[in-house]
Formats: C-alpha cells, structure tokens, sequence
C-alpha cells in the first residue's frame, strides 16, 4: 500500500490545465522569493531575546508563585508575563518591557517585514536609561538585545537570604501597563 493513493487521476484531471496551472505558480512563487528575500536577521534576534527572556520568567513564575508544573498551564507568554507583579518586586521594573518585546515579536509574527518604531519600545528604553545609563543603542533591536539580560537579570529569584533584602528595595516601584 502507498502513503498517497490516486496521485494520477488527480494529475490526468490537471493535465489539459497545466499551462494556467504553472502561470499561477510562477505568480505565488514570486510572491514567496519576494518574503523570503526580507532580512530574517532581525526576526532572529527578536526571538532568540525572548525565547531567553520566557525562560527566566518561566523560571521566576515558577518560583515566585510556587507553580511545580507551569509548562502543564499551557500559558501563552503574554498570559505569563501578566502574572509579573506591578510592584514591590524586581520583576516589576521589567515587566512592561517584556510585554514590549511581546508585543514586538507577535508583529513579526503576522509582518515579515516589520520595522519596530523607538514608540514601540519606549518602556524597554526607560528600562535601560536606568540599567544601562552610560549605553546609547543606534535602533530599536539593539535595545531589545541589551534589554534581554536586564530582564534575566531583573527576573532572576535571589538565594532566600536575599529575597527580603530585594523585596525591601524594590517596594516602591510600581509600573503601568503599557501593552
């Protein structure tokens, strides 16, 4: 038995149609040559930041609210980065440039050729005006880039014997959402 069964009646059928069949090919193929010819360096780099940035979230949900099995919540990251607290917590001074970096990679998701404004990312800039004050970053992907590890880092759960420490000075921020 074959995998695929009455491939020839099938091309019998189109055979007195193939010029109009191959014309309307050759239209769709340069459809798709014209989407795969846009730079796929920038969506790659906007993946991999949150690819990076979901696994400690991932990581800190986990810790943070005591979920054993969150992959088992099949959570979409917009659902995690949700959960992050507004406020008296690290997490809270990263959280609207995660949902940025969300919102940045979902464009990509439905426009291949997708430019990302400074606007769009304008929470993931004020972030790193605090973090990384001394960097000037010339688009809007090198700050998403140099945002990721201020993220990780800001994510990242503290030794217990620091956790009060973090809590204590982290009690005043409170952020806005932004997405």
């Amino acid at each position: 038995m074959r995998d695929i069964e009455g491939i020839e009646k099938v091309l019998e059928v189109l055979k007195p149609h193939w010029t109009a069949i191959q014309a309307d090919f050759d239209s769709q193929n340069q459809r798709f040559l014209q989407l795969a010819e846009v730079n796929h360096d920038l969506i790659g780099r906007i993946l991999k930041a949150h690819l990076i940035v979901e696994n400690f979230l991932n990581s800190f949900l986990t810790a943070h609210y005591g979920i054993a099995d969150l992959s088992d919540a099949k959570l979409t990251f917009y659902q995690k980065a949700k959960l992050l607290p507004d406020s008296a917590s690290s997490a809270a001074f990263v959280k609207p440039g995660i949902l940025q970096l969300n919102s940045v990679r979902n464009k990509f998701g439905h426009t291949l050729d997708f430019e990302i404004e400074h606007s769009q990312v304008s929470a993931i800039y004020e972030a790193l005006s605090v973090a990384r004050s001394e960097t000037t970053f010339p688009t809007a992907v090198d700050a998403i880039e140099a945002f990721c590890p201020v993220a990780c880092a800001f994510l990242s759960v503290p030794p217990k014997n620091l956790q009060n420490l973090f809590m204590e000075a982290f009690s005043n921020v409170h952020t806005r959402n932004v997405a």
